[in-house]
């Protein structure tokens, strides 16, 4: 037995070590995720973050454990592995996280925002789900009362700001007045986008770089030079959009900034995809700071099909899983870092830390929301605090939840409009799969660090 992760510090914490009782029989937790690898079984603790290898041989005898616990398994009992039997590992979980949130204050202190320096586009993405959306642009005058904003409201410490749209490319200029008012201000800043690519050029790359503190990009590829092209609909293209956003892609990493690239999948460009992950893999995959990850198109909005049988939803998990391990036999598959704290928020709309700010200046919990999260201004001081409340209320955690392994990874909002009330069963594969590949990450990153 190795220990490859040690558990979450706010975790260990408030468990401490689990007393083993004598006169107990114990079983395998609930929130265990098991993956395989040839040297052994990867064990990780979905609550306490703690990643272990055991071999084979303490793996099995682990899933066919009765009566005493053997010598060799019982520092399992003690890492919170081994439960008793008849051990509520639901309620564990909640009290955790419970005693966590409690540790959470708000402060008044805001350090991250999700900024939309416009509504409009250079494309006419079929799939986008602001399409319908009034077209609105952020002015500079509102665009330096933001930067003031954000530098009265972070408490000195470092900011990290995301630029988004609509294409926050669009208006570049925003971006230049709230990083100018920032810089002016003295407060210390560093920024991520998502963005198509299309409109960079070395001039703006540098500009990013050096005057935005740039330091990712998230940009989406859907398909080969013709299927991307069509897919994305430019308006007003010079040339080709695909070979103008790769060598777009090539400035990017040239400069230093790290590319992840977002593969939006449905039935119509699938295979494509294959041969697109093997053109960016010959092209970029010995660049550092280039990754790919594969995405579901769904509902052109971004769920599953309403009319898809669970069989045909599992099917297009089973694609995409398929996809990132291609992705991944490739080497340029995105690695995510596993989870090095407790999950308290469900997503940012919950997180007292963040913000999104709209092109006029409105501050909101939700990007897929309009009106119904606005709680505040860059203009004013005045609060709703009643939508701050709705938007940190969960949904309650059904039957369903008791025997899921990544329970106290996943929490719901109910505000958020992208999850249902209830869990399906092709949900919590994908849920399992990203915890999957995160876990396999770890290990291997650690494996090339000569750390096992």
């Amino acid at each position: 037995m190795r220990q490859i992760v040690p558990p979450i510090t706010v975790a260990q914490k408030i468990l401490g070590k689990q007393k083993r009782d004598i006169s107990t029989p114990y079983r395998l937790t609930t929130h265990c995720v098991q993956v395989e690898r040839p040297e052994g079984v990867l064990f990780y603790h979905t609550l306490t973050g703690e990643l272990l290898l055991l071999s084979r041989e303490e793996a099995a005898a682990l899933e066919n454990l009765s009566g005493p616990v053997p010598p060799a398994l019982e520092a399992l009992v003690s890492k919170w592995f081994l439960r008793p039997e008849g051990a509520d590992d639901m309620a564990l979980a909640d009290q955790v996280l419970d005693i966590a949130r409690r540790f959470e204050k708000d402060d008044g202190v805001l350090t991250k925002y999700l900024i939309f320096t416009t509504t409009a586009c250079n494309a006419r993405c079929f799939y986008c789900y602001e399409a319908g959306w009034e077209n609105s642009t952020m002015t500079e005058r509102t665009a330096r009362t933001a930067g003031e904003y954000i530098a009265g409201h972070c408490g000195g410490r470092p900011v990290k700001l995301t630029w988004f749209g609509g294409e926050p490319l669009v208006n570049a200029k925003a971006i230049d007045a709230i990083t100018d008012s920032l810089r002016k201000q003295g407060v210390e800043f560093r920024s991520v986008m998502t963005t198509n690519g299309y409109l960079f050029d070395e001039g703006l790359v540098r500009r990013a770089k050096d005057a935005w503190n740039l330091q990712q990009t998230q940009i989406t590829l859907d398909g080969t030079e013709e299927i991307y092209n069509a897919r994305k609909a430019y308006v007003h293209p010079e040339g080709s959009p695909f070979r103008r956003v790769l060598g777009n892609i090539g400035l990017l990493l040239d400069a230093g900034v790290p590319v992840k690239i977002r593969l939006n999948m449905d039935e119509d460009n699938e295979r494509d995809l294959y041969t697109l992950v093997d053109q960016l893999a010959d092209r970029f995959g010995e660049t550092p700071g280039f990754s790919v990850y594969p995405a579901g198109l769904r509902d052109n909005t971004g769920s599953v099909p309403k009319s898809y049988t669970e069989e045909k939803r599992l099917d297009y998990v089973q694609k995409l899983r398929s996809l990132r391990a291609y992705a991944e036999s490739k080497g340029i598959a995105e690695r995510e870092p596993l989870r090095r704290g407790l999950r308290v928020n469900a997503c940012e709309g919950d997180n007292d830390k963040f913000s999104i700010i709209t092109p006029e200046g409105k501050l909101s919990r939700c990007e897929y929301c309009r009106g119904s999260a606005v709680w505040g201004s860059v203009f004013s001081e005045e609060r709703d605090e009643e939508v701050l409340r709705q938007w940190k209320e969960f949904r309650r955690s059904g039957e369903a939840c008791r025997d899921c392994a990544i329970y106290p990874q996943c929490l719901r909002l109910k505000k958020c409009p992208n999850w249902p009330d209830h869990c399906s069963p092709m949900e919590r594969q994908l849920r399992e799969d990203e915890i999957h590949w995160r876990v396999l990450g770890a290990y291997e990153d650690r494996k090339a660090a000569n750390e096992v």
